[in-house]
């Protein structure tokens, strides 16, 4: 079998009422020389049978079952079979308009970027199968010839893993963290400073499906914090490595603007005040040590954030969330 000219790379995990629409909006690509890497993450479910049966019909799916690593775990051994020259993701309860494919290469092969990426819309309905015709539509593309400063400085290039076309070799050995939320945050920030040139297109081409009563929109947990410390630690490692004159810049709007997230989030989305108090008690501990090893600071944090900091930083209690709630 000759190699495809792109890899689509499916993470699949409990998601058997989701999954055949995500499937279905990939096989009916206008785009067809292309190869699904399904990779079935330890699903309970029928997610793995499902895939099997489009697999058993069609070729171009090659399928994985592994051991559940999470998320990160299942893209990356998607990363590590792909044979494409051009990668994409798609998760297994978003889909494709029709065109995904062809338009994104298009826009990549044209422009000679590294990465291509196009405008998603958040949708409530599972792929009926009806999209609209793009035939007539006014396409935008803006060249960026230094992507870590455009996604620093603006958010025209969005940290998600999909809705981007990636030139194999521009990702090189770069892998998603494992383990932990958020993954695609280091994933993109890192990327951003290895490429040479982004592609951004206004195409709508990515439909993300948005379930509001999912537990990664309804609730923060102490896994979550410990995400943010993850991944806040794993940037500012890959920055002094990669790009040394990129700290500053870096810490200020990504890593600075993560503890702002995090708060935020122990706010908005933890209403139990027993639970708030161990958040904010976990989000304590993690940020002295970062403060200390200069990671992350007050630069560029606004007023009520900068207070926040400053009351976790030297804030004596035990109780830090009652302090912080007077000034949030």
């Amino acid at each position: 079998m000759s190699k495809p000219l792109i890899s689509v790379i499916v993470p699949i995990y409990n998601i058997e009422e989701y999954l055949s629409g995500c499937l279905d909006s990939i096989l009916s690509q206008s785009f067809s020389d292309f190869e699904i890497i399904g990779v079935d993450d330890g699903s309970t479910d029928e997610s793995g049978s499902i895939l099997e049966m489009y697999a058993a019909k069609d070729n171009r799916i090659r399928v994985v079952h592994q051991k559940n690593k999470g998320l990160s775990g299942a893209r990356n051994t998607g990363l590590d079979m792909a044979r494409g020259e051009f990668i994409a993701f798609c998760d297994s309860d978003d889909y494709y308009h029709p065109d995904f494919l062809k338009k994104l290469y298009e826009v990549i092969t044209e422009t000679q970027a590294d990465v291509a990426t196009c405008e998603w819309i958040a949708t409530k309905s599972k792929n009926t199968g009806l999209f609209p015709d793009l035939s007539q539509f006014h396409a935008k593309i803006e060249i960026v010839n230094n992507p870590i400063e455009m996604f620093l400085s603006s958010k025209k290039i969005r940290t998600s893993a999909c809705f981007k076309l990636y030139r194999h070799s521009s990702l090189k050995e770069l892998r998603f963290v494992e383990r932990i939320y958020f993954e695609d945050v280091p994933f993109t920030t890192i990327l951003m400073m290895l490429v040479h040139k982004v592609a951004i297109t206004n195409y709508p081409l990515y439909y993300y499906y948005s379930n509001l009563s999912s537990i990664m929109r309804t609730s923060f947990s102490i896994q979550k914090v410990q995400s943010y410390g993850q991944l806040i630690r794993h940037i500012a490692t890959q920055t002094a490595k990669l790009r040394p004159d990129l700290v500053p810049a870096v810490r200020k709007k990504v890593l600075n603007g993560r503890f702002k997230m995090m708060v935020n989030q122990a706010i908005r989305k933890q209403k139990n005040k027993q639970e708030r108090i161990r958040l904010f008690n976990a989000i304590q501990e993690l940020v002295k040590p970062l403060f200390a090893e200069g990671i992350i600071s007050y630069d560029g944090l606004k007023l009520h954030h900068k207070l926040t900091l400053y009351l976790l930083l030297h804030c004596k209690t035990s109780n830090p969330a009652r302090w912080v709630m007077t000034i949030l």
